[in-house]
């Protein structure tokens, strides 16, 4: 059996400028994320990217806990009706659309939407990022 090993983009965590450039890229890339950012399972913010100055940081201190109780719920809801691992955590407001994912077993990916983007676009676009986050290097 022939294996290829695929080696991923190291995302060095105690480096949150670099971790934030890479999500930065991912949000100017993809134009229906509007913010995103990187939480702790236990609700601190790892690293944010932006497409609009400022707003980000702030939506990231104040959802990275809302995120990683969303994330939890999800893995709950899952659970309970026997549908396995918990694969995203959606929410529609009438102003954008936000999505919680899981990157690893320790952090959650959160992207957020503008007015007239869809769930399903959201959802299409936080997969995209994340396997850009997982791509093998080259």
């Amino acid at each position: 059996m022939n294996q290829q090993h695929v080696q991923r983009k190291a995302i060095r965590l105690s480096d949150p400028d670099a971790v934030a450039k890479l999500l930065a890229e991912a949000c100017e890339s993809f134009a229906d994320a509007q913010y995103i950012f990187i939480a702790s399972r236990d609700g601190l913010v790892v690293a944010s990217g932006n497409s609009s100055d400022g707003e980000e940081d702030e939506v990231a201190l104040r959802g990275s806990v809302v995120a990683a109780a969303a994330a939890s719920i999800g893995d709950h809801f899952a659970v309970l009706a026997s549908h396995g691992r918990s694969q995203s955590v959606l929410f529609e407001a009438d102003r954008g659309c936000v999505g919680v994912f899981p990157l690893t077993s320790t952090l959650v990916l959160v992207v957020g939407s503008a007015q007239s983007v869809s769930l399903g676009r959201l959802s299409a676009t936080a997969r995209k990022i994340i396997a850009q986050l997982h791509a093998p290097n080259g």
